[in-house]
């Protein structure tokens, strides 16, 4: 399999950045900044944001999937999209909205079907 321009953490990598928050958070060395963003995440007023933000996470994390299990790059993503790898890896990135089209097209290319769950 092709490897992307990005390097990736591993399960390992990131289960040990996780612990080693776990501990800066039990030691108090958390800072303004963090404590601002719980804040933020623990305020009922932002559910509906959070929510939506986690929404887009799933789906960029589901077509980051669809294309490595394709064994796909972005460039050749892009080039059976007809349009560039910058703005597949802006997609892959939750930084550019999806439209449903662009969405199938992209699942199409992976060998994939979209299916939408509406609860």
């Amino acid at each position: 399999m092709k490897k992307d321009h990005a390097e990736y953490l591993t399960d390992e990598q990131i289960a040990a950045d996780v612990a080693q928050l776990k501990k800066d958070i039990d030691a108090g060395k958390i800072s303004e900044d963090e404590a601002e963003r719980d804040a933020y995440f623990n305020d009922p007023a932002n559910a509906d944001e959070i929510d939506a933000m986690f929404a887009r996470m799933e789906l960029v994390e589901a077509m980051y999937k669809a294309r490595h299990e394709a064994g796909l790059t972005q460039k050749e993503i892009a080039d059976r999209l007809g349009t560039k790898q910058a703005y597949i890896a802006a997609l892959e990135r939750g930084r550019k909205n999806v439209t449903f089209s662009t969405l199938a097209r992209y699942a199409a290319a992976c060998g994939k079907k979209v299916a939408v769950t509406l609860l």
